[in-house]
C-alpha cells in the first residue's frame, strides 16, 4: 500500500502568498495556489475550505511569527537605536517589489473591510508598537535617544510614519522601498539624536 505524500503546510502558506502578491486577492483562487505549490485544488479546498479561510490563515501566521522575526530583526544589530529602526523597516522588505505594489493595497484593502482580518492586523501592528517601544525605552536610557517622546508614542510615530510611507509608496512605486522608509525614518530619528548613522 502506497503511503501518503505529507504537504508541508508552509509551502501551501508560502505558495498562497506568492499567488496573492502576484495576482491579488480578487484574482486569487486556490487552484491557482495549489497549481503553484504543486498539488491538487482538493488539498487547499481540505486544508482550508476557501480563500477567505486562508487569507484568515495567513494573517494569523503572519501575527504569530512577529515576535521572534523582530527578536531576531534586532540581535543583528549592537545598539538600541539600531535595534530600533531593524524593527521599524522588518515588514517592509517583502513588500519592496513595484510590479505588486497594487496588489499590496488591494490586500490590505481587503484586510480592512474584514472584522476578523483587520483585527489580526492591529494585533500585529501592536506586537511591533511594543518592540518599538522597547528599544526606544533602551535608546533613551543608553543616551542614543535625546529629548524624544515617550517610548509608546514615538513607537505610534514611528510606526505611523512607516505604514504611511509604504501606503504612498504603493500608491507611486518608484525607487526602492526600503531606501525610501530608511531615509524618512533616519530623517525622523535625527531630530532626537547626533549619533545615528544612515544606512548602519
Amino acid at each position: 500500500m502506497a503511503r501518503p505524500i505529507t504537504i508541508d503546510e508552509d509551502d501551501l502558506f508560502a505558495a498562497a502568498e506568492w499567488v496573492l502578491l502576484r495576482h491579488g486577492p480578487s484574482a486569487f483562487t486556490l487552484a491557482r495556489a495549489a497549481e503553484r505549490a504543486g498539488v491538487s485544488a482538493a488539498t487547499f479546498i481540505k486544508r482550508f475550505g476557501s480563500k477567505e479561510r486562508l487569507f484568515l490563515r495567513l494573517s494569523e501566521r503572519w501575527v504569530a511569527s512577529l515576535d521572534e522575526a523582530l527578536r531576531s530583526a534586532a540581535d543583528r544589530h549592537d545598539t538600541s537605536l539600531g535595534k530600533l529602526r531593524a524593527v521599524a523597516l522588518h515588514n517592509y522588505y517583502d513588500l519592496d517589489n513595484p510590479a505588486t505594489a497594487s496588489n499590496q493595497l488591494a490586500a490590505l484593502a481587503i484586510d480592512l473591510q474584514n472584522d476578523a482580518q483587520r483585527e489580526l492586523l492591529h494585533a500585529g501592528w501592536d506586537r511591533v508598537r511594543r518592540h518599538l517601544a522597547r528599544y526606544a525605552r533602551q535608546a533613551t536610557s543608553a543616551g542614543e535617544l535625546v529629548g524624544a517622546p515617550p517610548p509608546a508614542q514615538l513607537a505610534r510615530i514611528v510606526l505611523g510614519a512607516m505604514e504611511g510611507g509604504c501606503l504612498a509608496w504603493c500608491v507611486h512605486p518608484t525607487g526602492s522601498l526600503i531606501t525610501r522608509l530608511t531615509k524618512d525614518l533616519d530623517a525622523l530619528l535625527s531630530a532626537w539624536t547626533t549619533t545615528l548613522e544612515v544606512g548602519q
